[in-house]
């Protein structure tokens, strides 16, 4: 049998690393799921707003580990630019999910902890290839 070119060995790791993240959530989802349903905030029109916003994340997170890998191979493998969009879109969902927490009755993540949280995913996505950290 012939030996595994590099390409095949790529494709395989991110395939194995895509069926590895299908089952994590956002963050906006985690938060939803531990909020105080007996706060009194939590039926106040903002924190349904947020709730019902945190699913918004949940699809956008299901695109970006299909996409991911589509991008990766229509940019010759640029990386630079996949690794940028997945922060963007995890600096949304954490901002999102801090809103929802305070909304809700709950304490939210501070700006930096966001910052440094996001950071640490970018480096995750450079040195997995741009797979989003969820």
């Amino acid at each position: 049998m012939p030996a595994m070119t590099i390409a095949h060995r790529r494709s395989a790791a991110v395939l194995v690393i895509l069926i590895g993240l299908t089952g994590c959530a956002s963050q906006s989802e985690l938060t939803a799921i531990h909020l105080d349903s007996n706060h009194p905030q939590y039926h106040s029109r903002s924190c349904q707003n947020s709730r019902a916003a945190s699913e918004r994340h949940k699809e956008v997170k299901t695109a970006a580990l299909v996409a991911t890998p589509a991008l990766l191979l229509l940019s010759g493998g640029l990386l630079l630019p996949v690794v940028a969009a997945n922060a963007g879109l995890d600096a949304a969902d954490r901002l999102d999910a801090s809103t929802m927490a305070e909304s809700c009755g709950g304490q939210g993540q501070s700006t930096s902890d966001i910052i440094k949280d996001v950071a640490i995913g970018a480096s995750v996505g450079a040195a997995t290839g741009g797979l989003p950290k969820r």
